[in-house]
């Protein structure tokens, strides 16, 4: 066989799975999810900087981003009720279809005003934008979980992460470099117009609504909208009970908080090391949002392979040593500070970040029960997010007490808790059963 034939071989067992048509619509919802995120982010101040809104005002703005924090709190609403006028088209279609008619709303009306006349209207809108696609979220992690087989699962997340990146670079790179051309107001119409674009391709979806017997109480439930005890029940008790009666839950809890904690605090420190080295904001910026990026799509797509290869326990132990190992790629920077080793050291962090992405989001997917996709999902995914709101501030005084290379060094053991887990939730995993 040839060289040219066996990459070809290579390249279809690889994409073959994303040319099917489910896979392809998680691809574009991901894209709608990763559209609007940096609006309330690195974008959103650039924005407001270049029309020179006090930095007090920038950094309340903040403050506004809060719904991707405490979106678990309403997830357990959008699992439960239909949008009275759009049930037709399906609980998940229905508030997607809501949702991002808001988010377009905001995005035309952000092209209609001026940071430094209207910042408090720009605030309620940015704030607006948040909670929409938040809620976003939410469903299209739900819709990803309902609609796609186990064994599509991986690819799913994949493709997903593909899109969602794919978004961010656009409005992270593509939208920086756009607005020393063009007005900020054309901006924000192109941004509506691929929010746009994502839902009239929601409109053509299939419902995806399963008759079972979650879907059969809730229609109950809505016809005895006074019966409040019974909403509580369905929409907050029984998510929680349904997961509390797994085998090992406060085991996979415990997993769920430790897989990603090499990356945690390290990635806090990682710009103000970056800085320390001397590489100026630019040279940051391009190599983090281009090669970082192209980087953990890269790995995104070989972590869903990976995980059809050798399985999803393999895969995660795999996926967290390596979190932590690669950690020790920023010791190249240290002892070797150049862009050069700056671009090797992204690179390496991104393509295992987006290889364990995929491994770990796909086993969070497996663990819910599609009765209540969307709100066992929001919270497992809060709680992954749980150590960088609580551990990730320990991180500074680390690195004021260990010089950067130890600091790295530390960090890059902490695999260790994870992997014991992994380890002793074995048969657990493995029952889950992919491939």
């Amino acid at each position: 066989m040839t060289l040219n034939k066996i990459a070809l071989s290579a390249f279809f067992l690889i994409f073959r799975p994303y040319f099917t048509r489910s896979i392809i619509v998680i691809f574009v919802l991901g894209f709608a999810a990763g559209l609007p995120i940096l609006m309330t982010l690195s974008t959103l101040t650039y924005w407001l900087s270049k029309f020179e809104v006090t930095k007090a005002n920038i950094g309340l703005l903040a403050l506004t981003g809060l719904p991707y924090t405490f979106k678990f709190l309403w997830a357990p609403f959008l699992d439960h009720f239909n949008i009275p006028l759009l049930s037709r088209l399906g609980r998940r279609r229905g508030w997607l279809i809501l949702l991002q008619s808001i988010i377009i709303a905001v995005f035309l009306s952000l092209s209609l005003l001026n940071p430094k006349d209207h910042i408090y209207l720009i605030a309620i809108l940015i704030f607006t934008l948040s909670l929409a696609s938040s809620s976003q979220d939410v469903i299209i992690d739900a819709y990803r979980i309902d609609s796609l087989e186990a064994d599509q699962q991986a690819f799913g997340v994949s493709s997903y992460l593909m899109g969602y990146r794919l978004a961010m670079l656009i409005v992270g790179v593509g939208v920086l470099a756009l607005s020393d051309f063009i007005d900020w107001a054309y901006i924000f119409i192109f941004l509506a117009g691929l929010m746009l674009f994502s839902l009239l391709f929601c409109l053509m979806l299939a419902n995806q609504e399963s008759n079972n017997k979650h879907d059969k109480e809730i229609k109950n439930a809505n016809k005895e909208s006074l019966n409040i005890q019974a909403h509580f029940k369905q929409m907050i008790l029984d998510p929680f009970k349904d997961f509390l009666k797994r085998n090992q839950a406060l085991l996979l809890i415990a997993f769920i908080l430790v897989f990603k904690l090499p990356d945690v605090i390290s990635g806090v420190m990682a710009t103000p090391f970056y800085t320390e080295m001397q590489f100026t904001g630019t040279q940051i910026g391009a190599v983090t949002k281009i090669y970082g990026v192209l980087a953990t799509i890269t790995g995104a797509v070989l972590g869903a392979t990976l995980v059809k290869m050798i399985g999803l326990y393999r895969a995660l132990w795999f996926s967290a040593i390596s979190l932590g190992l690669t950690n020790l790629s920023y010791l190249l920077i240290f002892y070797s500070p150049t862009i050069t080793s700056l671009a090797i050291a992204i690179t390496v962090e991104n393509l295992v970040s987006g290889l364990a992405s995929t491994a770990f989001i796909t086993f969070l997917s497996l663990l819910c029960n599609k009765q209540y996709s969307a709100t066992q999902y929001a919270l497992l995914s809060a709680l992954t997010s749980a150590p960088l709101r609580f551990l990730a501030p320990a991180a500074g005084f680390l690195a004021d007490i260990l010089t950067w290379d130890n600091f790295f060094i530390f960090t890059s053991v902490l695999f260790i808790p994870a992997l014991c887990l992994v380890i002793i939730l074995k048969k657990n995993i493995q029952a889950l059963k992919i491939y």
